[in-house]
């Protein structure tokens, strides 16, 4: 690993539904997630919608949202979730933090498995 440091500063920032533009709207619906790397854009999207428009796409996967307004600078709370799922279930997970909920990519039929051991986890926590 070699890491790289870019020297600009980023924001987290939202644009609420009812008030997308239509232009915003058509890229907005179809989108889970958008992050620009040197070589291209990554994406998020629905299987459907890779396949119309003809691009390629690889790990196929459910998102599980964490119903709870995580803060951005939380530390570990993410890190303790992915260990635990590796740990305990030997899956990987692409985490995602949005504005407002953090998310997880878990591949296609280990959801259930991951929801369960989520559960048992928040009830460990009461």
């Amino acid at each position: 690993m070699s890491p790289t440091l870019h020297g600009d500063t980023f924001v987290f920032a939202t644009i609420a539904n009812e008030t997308a533009t239509e232009q915003h709207a058509k890229l907005l619906k179809q989108v889970e997630m958008m992050f620009r790397e040197s070589e291209g854009w990554t994406l998020i999207v629905r299987q459907p919608v890779a396949d119309e428009l003809g691009i390629d796409s690889i790990f196929p996967c459910e998102k599980i949202t964490l119903n709870v307004h995580s803060s951005l600078d939380a530390v570990g709370f993410l890190a303790v979730i992915t260990s635990r799922l590796a740990e305990r279930l030997s899956i990987g997970v692409n985490p995602v933090s949005g504005y407002y909920h953090d998310h997880l990519f878990v591949p296609l039929g280990k959801e259930d498995l991951v929801v369960e051991e989520l559960k048992a986890m928040a009830a460990e926590q009461q």
